[in-house]
């Protein structure tokens, strides 16, 4: 059966019927291969995005009706002094709690994606998927209240604690997938500069062209010796031989 056949009439009351559902982890079906078409999923990231997507949304939602925090409407935006935050960071041991619970029958690999993609913000993505389900009934990300959401959404564990927790080697071979929507890359920012390291570490990243993005970022890898200004300086003008002005435009790497 369709929970939206059951909804009475009237857009307001549609999305309250989907909180409500939402709340008791009574989620629409997400077909992630259609909202992220340029991007090349394999069994193993779906497993990934279904995981987080079960037990990330309804832990939110219970989170946001206790506190009166309303999703569907991009002027609510109101962290309620730090109660909002507060109980947000409460909840994140239990997020975790559920996800080891999630993925104990799963594959090292798709741990290890849940891992990934949990620390470059793959709680905010596929709350934004179910925001986009809900209010349209297709499979598409809400982009309004994009950035409030990520600051509430984003986790803040380390990458090594979160690795221990999930039973994951940080240092696998497996793959870290960026998921493009449009022309916006998502996955593509840290929950913190010990896990933008560890990206460098992995070789996802080189040091130099992830410094160029941002100045904090920069600044702790110099401090860490991963990179130096002259090698930062020497990609800036290969990539624009011209007067060596800046080519990459600086944009927040981290929640």
């Amino acid at each position: 059966m369709n929970i939206r056949d059951a909804v009475p009439q009237g857009a307001h009351q549609n999305l309250q019927f989907h909180r409500q559902y939402g709340v008791n982890a009574m989620l629409p079906e997400m077909n992630w291969q259609e909202i992220f078409k340029h991007s090349k999923l394999n069994d193993t990231h779906l497993q990934a995005l279904n995981t987080l997507y079960q037990s990330a949304v309804p832990l939110a939602l219970q989170v946001f009706e206790e506190l009166k925090f309303d999703v569907f409407t991009p002027v609510a935006y109101d962290p309620h002094g730090l109660g909002l935050f507060d109980k947000l960071a409460q909840q994140e041991d239990k997020l975790i709690q559920i996800l080891e619970s999630e993925s104990n029958n799963l594959s090292d690999e798709t741990r290890h994606q849940i891992w990934s993609m949990l620390l470059r913000g793959g709680a905010v993505l596929v709350f934004k998927a179910w925001l986009g389900k809900v209010k349209t009934g297709n499979n598409e990300l809400d982009m309004t209240q994009l950035d409030e959401l990520s600051d509430l959404l984003f986790i803040k564990t380390p990458p090594n604690n979160l690795a221990q927790r999930l039973h994951v080697d940080a240092q696998a071979n497996y793959d870290h997938i960026f998921l493009m929507y449009g022309t916006d890359v998502f996955l593509d920012r840290f929950n913190g500069l010990e896990t933008a390291a560890l990206f460098v570490d992995l070789g996802v990243y080189d040091a130099a062209f992830l410094s160029l993005r941002d100045d904090r970022v920069a600044d702790y890898l110099k401090a860490k010796g991963y990179v130096s200004q002259d090698q930062i300086e020497d990609l800036k003008c290969a990539l624009n031989p011209l007067g060596c002005p800046d080519l990459i435009s600086k944009q927040d790497c981290l929640a």
